[in-house]
């Protein structure tokens, strides 16, 4: 028989435990500061230096993303339909207005898609945002999203509080991001407030805990590396380099605004083509027909008098 004594081991999981959640602390102060108190911080900087640009570039920036996602919609359809996309989008258009005036009629003498075709057109635009591929998810972001549900589960009891809450919404961003290693952060961050690990737990889940440490830190160090190229990069530590901050942001804004122009012009552009094609379909269609015929009331004739 024989017994091994795991307490040296132990020990020294338990010191490399401690080490590992120092640097992990480290990093996620500076990650909770910037999304905490560095961009509320910059956002409120920014609408109180720049207001009209900013509203400008809101009200063209959803314009332009109006328009795009309906020509994306009828795209989507011709090229299930096989329809041509002058037609789906005079379609739309048709649909659109019945449905703004309450009516279930296009509005046309003939609908010119098919029953099936309209019914694939108010699925699309129902479930646009199912064209979206979901996310890759290993098995072990799986296990490790089921033990903080069961942990944090509003029905599971306990107090609701602010940081529970806030764990909880982020558990499922992470899923819905498929971030294996986003997922191990929060498990370490819960197990950590509730002293889920000791120096007596057992050897293979201090390693299991230290192995989720360093994937926690892998994740924020992924985001702190997006985070240092943004403007609300520490912008709460201090006002010395806000003057060139302020430029650097309104040179942002206008090639932003012009971006957004252009797109709009690209998309201006594209519909009047589409609608222009129905005005001359519609006047070679009337000039098939033949020359419209007025009515005209007959001309009295005189008959003379002897």
């Amino acid at each position: 028989m024989l017994v091994i004594d795991h307490r040296r081991l132990q020990g020294a999981a338990w010191a490399e435990f401690h080490a590992a959640r120092k640097r992990l602390d480290r990093t996620a102060r500076e990650l909770h500061r910037h999304e905490e108190i560095d961009v509320p911080a910059y956002t409120a900087w920014l609408h109180r230096t720049f207001p009209v640009q900013v509203t400008l570039l809101r009200e063209l920036r959803d314009e332009v993303e109006a328009k795009v996602r309906k020509m994306r919609i009828a795209q989507v359809i011709a090229s299930r339909t096989g329809a041509s996309i002058k037609r789906v989008w005079r379609e739309q258009r048709k649909f659109e207005a019945s449905a703004a005036a309450g009516t279930d009629a296009p509005g046309d003498d003939e609908p010119e898609i098919g029953d099936e075709e309209a019914g694939d057109h108010r699925r699309t635009e129902a479930r646009r945002e199912d064209f979206t591929a979901a996310p890759a998810r290993t098995a072990g972001a799986r296990d490790i999203y089921r033990r903080l549900v069961q942990h944090l589960h509003p029905d599971r009891g306990g107090p609701w509080t602010q940081a529970r809450q806030r764990l909880w919404h982020e558990v499922q961003q992470a899923w819905a991001a498929g971030d294996g290693d986003w997922l191990a952060r929060l498990e370490v961050e819960w197990e950590t407030a509730h002293e889920a690990v000791g120096p007596n737990s057992p050897l293979s889940r201090l390693r299991a805990v230290i192995e989720e440490l360093h994937a926690a830190r892998r994740d924020l160090e992924t985001k702190l590396s997006a985070y240092r190229a943004a403007l609300p990069w520490r912008f709460s530590l201090g006002d010395a380099k806000r003057a060139a901050l302020e430029v650097r942001v309104e040179a942002d804004l206008a090639r932003e605004f012009k971006a957004l122009r252009r797109q709009l012009v690209y998309a201006d552009t594209t519909i009047a083509a589409w609608e222009e094609d129905w005005t001359r379909a519609d006047t070679k269609v009337r000039s098939s027909r033949g020359p419209r015929r007025s009515y005209r009331r007959p001309a009295t004739i005189r008959v003379p008098r002897d």
